[in-house]
């Protein structure tokens, strides 16, 4: 008995593990689909709908699509109502592995013979062949394969422990196990279960997953499952609810949205189920003979029905939500609040490493602006210094932030090109932090001519606002061959770093002559001199950036 009972729970711990490298490998076939799919959500609330059941039938977690909705609304790319419609689809495309995994019950046919056996094919795949493509749908192949390996482990072994032959050699389930999984129990008492059961190990799939393997054996009876399968809903919200601490008041919301469809779905179904749990059993009966079907069909059936009910009052859920969660009038700093990327979306990484690129060249919106007030108080009598070292104060906490948000990243399962990517991340991130130290430098020039009583020539003025045109020019080619992974536009970059770099001489080689003739003092020229050195660099800097795609692009893109 206890040999069986280890086997059963390797057999469980086989079959999520399956799931979680099925999920993984067709996230990393479809990360970007999936990141397009997510991009382009709307205020279109079946729109809405489908893409949340796209991405999720992808990841095959709601628990996750919703994580990473929470991390959507928390940095401002989503708002609360389209979250709500994504959720209501998410909670639809979550039912396709309770599906999956009652397949292995179907026809003559052992489906989960071939599916192992195509697990094996998945994993030689994966380890003989060198392609990155091949190898996702090699783990792809062997996630199926091992999912199915652990059901027929829960099956084999869970018949051991639960049946017994009697003299006359029937096979008999024991009292205990009538008892407790046909018994006719309370019905909020099953709700309870489900949700302990499920918030336990975070995936209302593997839950649903479990019953459809006992129901099919028959150890589970349908109308006790009807009442677990509605606990494990609510469930699966304790993860994203746990996910939102520490978020803004919206992300907060997202969570509860989250819990508040699957109580009122629960709602909805209780009484009649309740009341009507025979009729229930007999017309689920007529539509196959196979009681793991019979869940799968129904965990389907609650999520759609509940989806078409709630649907057209998201916005009153919307606004329950807000009444749970109020706001708060806390006053925070939010210059020091990403735009783009958020912990939470580190848990789908095609979509992180896109929105970390967004997050640099905000950072470089600073750093660009920094430059341009430098040289401004620079050549003027305006004083910028508040601006540009509150803009330097959000450059330096981005070089930190950002850093360890690569850190993080690379511990994650990527692509070979995001792999790339994020290394070379590390190093644009770091050439724009320079920039703006290069910026700060040029602030503290001005401070000291204007301490001096000293200012430039109408003539050096010029000069330095031309480098700084140039400078502007060459910023604006640069991220955007960085945004859009032209290699083309490399030459342009390359062609504006050049022309920085002999104006740059061309500048000195004037203010040299100026002070051969004693038209400049040598306090305000080597001012000069430096503020002309560190444009240069700069530009150096920026060329950088639009350079770095050319450690992950070999030709030409325009779309990332």
């Amino acid at each position: 008995m206890i040999w069986n009972i280890f086997f059963m729970f390797g057999g469980v711990a086989a079959m999520m593990i399956g799931m979680k490298v099925m999920g993984s490998a067709l996230e990393q076939v479809a990360g970007k689909g999936m990141k397009k799919m997510l991009g382009k959500v709307t205020s279109n609330r079946f729109a809405g709908v489908g893409i949340g059941l796209a991405v999720t039938s992808i990841i095959q977690s709601s628990t996750a699509t919703t994580v990473m909705l929470v991390g959507f609304v928390n940095i401002g790319l989503m708002t609360l109502v389209q979250a709500t419609n994504v959720i209501m689809g998410a909670n639809i495309g979550t039912t396709v592995t309770a599906h999956i995994v009652s397949l292995s019950g179907v026809g003559q046919i052992d489906i989960g013979a071939i599916a192992s056996m195509i697990g094996c094919v998945g994993i030689l795949m994966s380890m003989l062949l060198k392609n990155e493509k091949v190898v996702n749908v090699g783990n792809i192949l062997a996630g199926l394969g091992l999912i199915f390996v652990g059901l027929e482990f829960i099956s084999t072994y869970a018949k051991s422990i639960m049946f017994f032959k009697d003299n006359a050699g029937k096979t008999l389930p024991y009292e205990w196990v009538e008892t407790i999984f046909r018994g006719d129990h309370f019905p909020l008492l099953l709700v309870l279960i489900g949700i302990v059961l499920t918030a336990l190990v975070h995936s209302s799939s593997t839950i649903t997953s479990l019953m459809v393997v006992l129901a099919s054996i028959g150890v589970l009876s349908f109308e006790n499952a009807l009442f677990l399968a509605l606990g494990s809903n609510i469930g699966t919200c304790i993860t994203s609810i746990m996910s939102s601490a520490g978020t803004h008041v919206n992300a907060k919301r997202t969570a509860v949205v989250h819990l508040l469809f699957n109580v009122f779905g629960c709602i909805i179904f209780l009484a009649p189920l309740w009341i009507l749990k025979a009729q229930v059993g007999a017309i689920f009966a007529s539509i196959s003979a196979d009681v793991g079907q019979q869940i799968a069909i129904f965990h389907t059936l609650f999520n759609v029905v509940t989806t078409l009910i709630l649907l057209p009052f998201a916005q009153f859920v919307v606004k329950l939500a807000c009444l749970i969660v109020p706001d708060k009038k806390l006053q925070e700093d939010k210059r020091f609040n990403f735009a783009f990327i958020d912990e939470r979306l580190l848990s789908t990484p095609p979509v992180a490493v896109g929105n970390t690129k967004n997050e640099i060249m905000r950072m470089g919106t600073f750093a660009k602006a920094n430059v341009n007030l430098a040289i401004e108080m620079l050549i003027g009598e305006v004083d910028n210094t508040e601006t540009i070292r509150s803009n330097e104060e959000i450059l330096n906490f981005y070089n930190k932030e950002i850093t360890g948000y690569l850190t993080n990243l690379l511990s994650k399962s990527l692509s070979d090109e995001d792999d790339k990517k994020v290394g070379s991340y590390y190093h644009v991130v770091s050439d724009m932090e320079r920039i703006g130290d290069y910026a700060e430098n040029i602030m503290e020039y001005a401070h000291k001519l204007r301490a001096e009583g000293l200012t430039f020539s109408g003539d050096a003025k010029k000069e330095l606002t031309e480098l700084l045109e140039t400078f502007n020019s060459l910023y604006e080619w640069s991220i955007s061959a960085f945004d859009e992974r032209s290699l083309s536009m490399l030459k342009e970059v390359e062609k504006l770093e050049q022309m920085m770099d002999d104006l740059s001489v061309a500048l000195e080689s004037k203010h040299i002559e100026r002070l051969k003739f004693n038209l400049c003092t040598a306090q305000v020229g080597s001012v000069y001199l430096q503020t002309v050195s560190h444009l240069e660099r700069i530009g150096d800097h920026i060329r950088n950036v639009a350079q770095s795609i050319k450690h992950y692009c070999s030709t030409p893109k325009s779309d990332d």
